[in-house]
């Protein structure tokens, strides 16, 4: 039975959204699971009813970072807070996951500090799963956690992404691309030719060479590469681009009785297509190379975001993944 705790301040939404997600993830959860929220009392009470969650619990914690919090030495002084609640839980191992939609370089910044790096990462990564045109998932990453990357970082990346693609995922031989603005190994910065050169000479890696921008989401490969800076902005691209094309199709739907018929010719299509490109139907970020597993939520997220987030963390548990990720350590150690 998987434990997870989650930060019930965590989210535009918070606490409310926070409540039904793990209602709902409960309520579909065959196999029962443990989850803890910590919020405050004066917060949870102006909530709905949620005395009747099997395997919930409650630890009351008044202290919470509000979403536009900007990161300083003060927020590691105060442990006090919702979101140091969940880490030092799954630091102390009382739970197995802990989960947070509130300012995600807060979360990650304390997840680092409290948790540590699993011996040998040099950085750590956010690791988020795109859709692909062939129905299946692409690991991209990093997405922010490390903006200032190395060719070592790159490298890990490559390694941790690889694992979580055949442990987690279960596909058998992940393929593995680098981020890059031309197929050819000469292409990119000084950092991505060093990176090139050394997986390419790694047989253990299934690695395809240079993926340009528009091929993100191809399915060409399973794993893609990059550093925090140019994935925070490929990722929020994606989001921005998302939200305007949904806005501009419905927009033109209205615009005629032609398109409201097509449409509800189409309503079934168009909801698929839509559920596939929302950022709800992937839950969140996984922070990849601290000792545990850490999920980041959207801080837009819906219920429907926390269950699948919640979701996650549960087949994460379940995979053994930080195991098996500490027990290959000489495959990223290395020196570039």
């Amino acid at each position: 039975m998987v434990r997870i705790a989650i930060d019930g301040m965590g989210g535009d939404h918070a606490p409310a959204a926070v409540i039904r997600g793990i209602r709902i993830f409960v309520e579909n959860n065959k196999d029962g699971a443990e989850i803890t929220c910590v919020c405050p009392e004066e917060k949870l009470k102006q909530t709905e009813r949620y005395d009747d969650i099997p395997g919930f619990k409650l630890v009351y914690c008044d202290g919470y970072i509000p979403m536009d919090t900007k990161l300083s030495l003060a927020i590691f002084r105060n442990k006090d807070t919702t979101m140091h609640k969940v880490i030092q839980m799954l630091k102390n191992r009382q739970v197995d996951v802990a989960f947070s939609a509130g300012n995600t370089a807060l979360f990650v910044s304390i997840a680092i500090a409290e948790l540590g790096l699993i011996e040998g990462i040099d950085r750590p990564a956010i690791c988020v799963h795109l859709p692909n045109l062939k129905d299946r998932i692409t690991l991209f990453l990093d997405v922010g956690a490390n903006v200032s990357s190395k060719p070592i970082n790159l490298y890990q990346y490559a390694i941790m992404g690889n694992l979580y693609a055949k442990y987690v995922l279960g596909i058998e031989n992940p393929s593995t691309g680098l981020l890059n603005i031309g197929e050819e190994p000469g292409k990119g910065d000084e950092i991505r030719q060093i990176v090139y050169k050394k997986l390419s000479e790694k047989n253990e890696i299934n690695f395809i060479g240079n993926i340009e921008g528009h091929e993100l989401f191809t399915g060409k490969a399973d794993v893609i590469i990059t550093d925090g800076f140019s994935g925070n902005i490929v990722l929020k691209v994606c989001e921005g681009i998302g939200r305007a094309f949904k806005n501009i199709m419905f927009r033109e739907i209205n615009r005629s009785v032609a398109g409201k018929i097509g449409f509800l010719i189409a309503k079934g299509s168009i909801r698929r297509y839509t559920r596939k490109t929302d950022y709800a139907d992937y839950g969140g970020g996984v922070l990849l190379g601290v000792d545990g597993i850490v999920i980041i939520g959207h801080g837009r997220s819906s219920p429907r975001a926390i269950c699948n987030a919640l979701q996650l963390g549960e087949k994460i548990t379940n995979s053994s993944f930080i195991e098996k990720l500490k027990g290959q350590r000489e495959k990223w150690v290395q020196t570039l």
